[in-house]
């Protein structure tokens, strides 16, 4: 498995976690030091929705959008 892919997988399980919001903070810019855009981690984060749940979705959608601003 590549760097960036696995990169994404973990910062996706450590959303899934809850309350790990540090974490996903440092998983959002591990993953942005390894190549993957923010819109690559809005949708991997969006296809989690029906298995992690709304509040968690949007705990670690903040944190991609803390770390990586709007242009």
């Amino acid at each position: 498995m590549d760097l960036k892919t696995r990169e994404l997988l973990t910062l996706c399980i450590i959303s899934a976690l809850g309350g790990a919001e540090g974490q996903v903070k440092a998983h959002v810019q591990g993953n942005v030091n390894v190549g993957n855009d923010k819109e690559t981690l809005i949708t991997a984060i969006t296809h989690c929705l029906p298995y992690i749940g709304f509040p968690r979705t949007l705990n670690a959608l903040a944190s991609v959008n803390e770390i990586i601003p709007e242009n």
